[in-house]
């Protein structure tokens, strides 16, 4: 994986100057993020009283406004957070470099389409505004989750969404939204037979859980009606291992069409 030469801008605070740089610009779900923050005196002693690192990601869930119109709310969660406690005083022309390590969420949403994953800076220093800074991760899939969406490829499947959408019960993931991913047919024995499938990923220690939904392609009057009627979507869950990759495609063939 190539290096962030800033992953997070510098940030001038008074006589101080604040930079944080990451190690690595991606990381997949459950791996580490590390860098370092560096504290760059200035002309005057400043004292650094917190400094508050957070990975953080968007998700959007549905309420009623006043006039009991169902309206979308974007939201913010933190994933993950690195705090630095200590007060110090830096120097004029003295420089810290306080290092750090963060966690992602096995859960952490991929980068893709809407989704988004970022590392929010905040500091607090005497005689100044709090400041803060926003830069964007790249999110990339695990082995199996990578496996998953490139048998759905073969299989004549194109990714072309996700969301993050809120959930009411959440006591199936420690996150209090889930990431689908959505597929469209553009080939294969599936093109024609599919409107799309959507796909939620959990990691399960060394399973991936994934749960698929399917929306048959409406097929004549019958079919027509099912789909007026939503009664053409259909779930089903697999679960695999690094075992079943070698098998994967035809794993999910066999599932699909059960269900096509």
């Amino acid at each position: 994986m190539s290096f962030f030469k800033k992953a997070l801008g510098a940030v001038g605070i008074g006589a101080a100057k604040v930079d944080t740089v990451l190690d690595h610009h991606q990381a997949a779900p459950g791996e580490e993020i590390s860098g370092i923050v560096k504290i760059i005196g200035g002309k005057v002693a400043q004292e650094i009283n917190k400094i508050d690192l957070k990975v953080m990601c968007n998700y959007t869930v549905e309420k009623e406004d006043s006039e009991g119109e169902t309206i979308t709310v974007t939201k913010s969660h933190t994933l993950a957070a690195f705090h630095i406690d200590e007060q110090f005083t830096i120097e004029p022309g003295d420089e810290k470099h306080i290092p750090f390590t963060l966690d992602l969420a096995e859960e952490t949403p991929l980068t893709v389409g809407q989704s988004k994953t970022w590392i929010a800076t905040n500091l607090d220093i005497d005689m100044a505004l709090d400041k803060s800074d926003r830069d964007y991760l790249h999110i990339v899939p695990s082995e199996l989750q990578q496996a998953v969406i490139d048998a759905m490829e073969a299989l004549g499947f194109k990714l072309y969404e996700s969301d993050c959408e809120g959930i009411d019960e959440v006591s199936f993931s420690r996150l209090p939204f889930v990431q689908e991913l959505e597929f469209k047919t553009i080939t294969g024995d599936f093109h024609g037979r599919f409107d799309e499938v959507e796909m939620v990923f959990f990691t399960r220690g060394e399973q991936l859980e994934v749960i698929f939904e399917m929306d048959r392609k409406a097929r004549g009057l019958k079919g027509f009606f099912a789909e007026a009627l939503d009664l053409d979507e259909s779930k089903s869950r697999l679960l695999i291992s690094a075992e079943d990759i070698e098998a994967l495609e035809d794993i999910i063939y066999d599932m699909l069409e059960q269900h096509s």
